[in-house]
């Protein structure tokens, strides 16, 4: 029993002891878990801007390469050609939908609006070829102005980094 009370006090240590370094580590663990899913969501935040930064470019390729939109230089009525917009803006935009900024998918299911009446009532508003002309513009300028704030933000850093 002498011998019991004399090893009382270390094996108290050792229970201490293996307490403390058990909550440590496990502290740690969630820690080091916490970063890896920050990480781990910052990674595909960045993958997912690439990509949609990615496809905004193709987008400006396509309207500069193809008639998209036609402006009347005497009128200065604009048109958006349905055909080509179908064939080559349409698929890029609902490719990457789910990454677009609120702004632009506002403009999109705005043009999908007026392009889903025109069928179901198999005619157009008079002021439908404007309407379109004006919520293609609209995605054009804020694709723009996604691009001028990147590189706003590239500016930043770097100099910071300086």
């Amino acid at each position: 029993m002498d011998e019991l009370l004399k090893a009382l006090p270390s094996l108290i240590g050792v229970v201490v002891g293996g307490l403390i370094t058990f909550f440590i580590q496990n502290r740690t663990i969630r820690k080091q878990q916490e970063w890896d899913r920050k990480k781990l969501e910052l990674d595909k935040f960045y993958k997912d801007e690439d990509r949609k930064f990615q496809a905004y470019n193709k987008i400006l390729q396509m309207d500069g390469t193809y008639r998209i939109h036609t402006i009347d230089h005497h009128t200065g009525d604009g048109e958006l050609d349905e055909k080509n917009y179908n064939e080559y803006i349409r698929p890029i935009l609902f490719d990457i939908f789910h990454l677009l900024d609120e702004n632009i998918a506002k403009q999109v299911n705005r043009i999908e609006e007026i392009y889903e009446r025109q069928y179901v009532m198999e005619e157009a508003n008079p002021d439908d070829d404007e309407r379109l002309s004006k919520h293609y513009l609209t995605i054009l300028q804020l694709i723009k102005h996604e691009f001028n704030e990147l590189r706003k933000s590239k500016e930043k850093i770097k100099r910071h980094e300086l």
